[in-house]
C-alpha cells in the first residue's frame, strides 16, 4: 500500500495508476489531439490556397497577386473588371485550369495513396507499384502511335485508351490477389511484375515509334498539367469527391484493416471483399487522374508518409490530410516546373521526382531515428 498523496488517497500496490486518471482529463487529452490534427487540415488548406495564388501570379507574365484576386473574383461574380483584358485571360483561361488540375489530380493521388497503404497496410503501396500508372502509360502510347483500340473519339481517344488500360493494369492485379485471397504481399508483388511489364511494353512502342510519336509519348509518360481545360478540372473534380465521399463514408472498415486482417475479422469485416471492392473502387480513381495528365511519381507516396508523420494513421484524418498535403505538393512542383527554367517548363513528373526522393529519404532516416 503507497499513503502520503495529496488528498491522502491509498493506492493499492497492483493498482493500474493509469485507471485512476480521471476521465474527464481523458477526455480533454483526446480532445486535445483531435484539435491538432484538424487545426493540421486547416493549415495545409491555407497553405494550398496560398500556393495556387503564387502559381497563378508567376510566369512569363508575372501579376500581383492582389491582382489575381481581383481577376477571379471580378469574374465569378460577373462584374466589371478593371483588370488588363490580357491579365484576365491568362489568369482565367491559362494558368487557373492549371493549379485546379494540379490540385485535382494532387488530392486524387495523395487520397488514393493514403487508401491504397491502409488495405494493404504496406508504406510502400502506391499508385506506381499497382502498375496502374504503367497501364495508362501503355495506353496513351498505344494510342498515340497506332489509334485508339477503342472506339473513344475527339481529344479524349488518348485518354480513354489510358483509363481502359489503367484498369486492365488493376484487373490483372486484382485477379492474381483474389487467387490467393487477397493476401497483402502477393497483391504488391503481382503491382510490381505487372508495372514492369507494362513499362516494357510502352518503352518497345516507343522504340519502333517515329520521331513525332515518340515526342509525345515522351511528354505523356512524365506527366503534364498544360493539357488541361475547364472541362476536364470538372471531370477530374467529379471522380476526386465520389472517391472522397465513398472513402471517408467507410474509413471505419480502413481503420479496421489497418490492425491486421485477423484483428479486422474478429470486429466484423470481411476482409478479402472489402479488399477487393476498394481495389477496384480506388484503381478507377487513379485511372480517371492518371489518364488525363499522365505519369505523376512520388506524390501518392510521400502525402500520406508526411500526414502521418505529423497526425497519426486514422483514417478519419489522414485520408483529407493527405489529399490535401498531395494537392499542396503537386502545386509547388508546378510553380517550381514552369518558372525554374523560364521559358521552358519542365515535366512535372520530373520535379515531383526532384522533390520527392530527398523527401522520401528524410522520412526514411527519420522513421528509422524513432525505432
Amino acid at each position: 500500500m503507497i499513503e502520503g498523496n495529496a488528498a491522502g488517497t491509498k493506492i493499492n500496490a497492483g493498482t493500474d495508476i493509469d485507471s485512476m486518471v480521471p476521465d474527464y482529463l481523458i477526455i480533454r487529452d483526446y480532445q486535445k489531439r483531435i484539435g491538432i490534427k484538424l487545426i493540421f487540415i486547416i493549415l495545409t488548406a491555407l497553405l494550398v490556397i496560398a500556393s495556387i495564388a503564387i502559381s497563378l501570379s508567376l510566369g512569363a507574365i508575372n501579376i500581383p497577386v492582389k491582382d489575381v484576386f481581383l481577376a477571379v473574383i471580378l469574374k465569378l461574380f460577373r462584374l466589371d473588371s478593371s483588370i488588363s483584358p490580357t491579365f484576365q485571360n491568362v489568369i482565367w483561361n491559362i494558368r487557373l485550369p492549371r493549379a485546379l488540375t494540379a490540385v485535382a489530380a494532387g488530392m486524387g493521388l495523395g487520397l488514393a495513396g493514403s487508401v491504397i497503404q491502409s488495405l494493404l497496410r504496406n508504406p510502400l503501396a502506391s499508385p506506381f507499384t499497382l502498375g496502374i500508372t504503367a497501364g495508362a502509360g501503355l495506353g496513351a502510347a498505344i494510342a498515340i502511335s497506332y489509334g485508339a483500340i477503342f472506339s473513344f473519339t475527339g481529344k479524349y481517344y488518348i485518354v480513354g485508351n489510358a483509363f481502359i488500360f489503367s484498369l486492365l493494369a488493376i484487373a490483372i492485379v486484382v485477379f492474381i490477389g483474389k487467387i490467393n485471397r487477397a493476401k497483402t504481399d502477393v497483391i504488391i508483388l503481382a503491382g510490381i511484375a505487372t508495372n514492369y511489364l507494362f513499362n516494357a511494353c510502352t518503352i518497345m512502342i516507343t522504340y519502333f515509334a517515329d520521331i513525332f510519336s515518340t515526342r509525345e509519348i515522351m511528354f505523356w509518360t512524365v506527366g503534364s498539367l498544360g493539357k488541361s481545360g475547364w472541362q476536364e478540372v470538372m471531370i477530374m473534380s467529379i471522380i476526386v469527391l465520389t472517391g472522397s465521399a465513398f472513402f471517408l463514408s467507410r474509413v471505419q472498415d480502413l481503420n479496421k484493416l489497418s490492425l491486421g486482417d485477423e484483428e479486422a475479422k474478429s470486429l466484423g469485416v470481411n476482409v478479402e471483399k472489402v479488399r477487393f471492392w476498394f481495389m477496384i473502387l480506388v484503381s478507377f480513381l487513379i485511372a480517371g487522374i492518371v489518364s488525363f495528365v499522365g505519369s505523376i511519381g512520388f506524390v501518392g507516396l510521400v502525402a500520406p508518409h508526411i500526414v502521418r508523420m505529423i497526425i497519426g494513421s486514422d483514417n478519419r484524418f489522414s485520408i483529407p490530410g493527405s489529399a490535401l498535403m498531395g494537392a499542396l505538393l503537386l502545386v509547388v512542383a508546378d510553380i517550381f516546373s514552369i518558372n525554374i527554367y523560364r521559358p521552358n517548363v519542365i515535366p512535372i513528373g520530373v520535379v515531383t521526382s526532384f522533390i520527392g526522393v530527398p523527401l522520401f529519404f528524410y522520412l526514411i532516416i527519420m522513421a528509422r531515428r524513432r525505432l
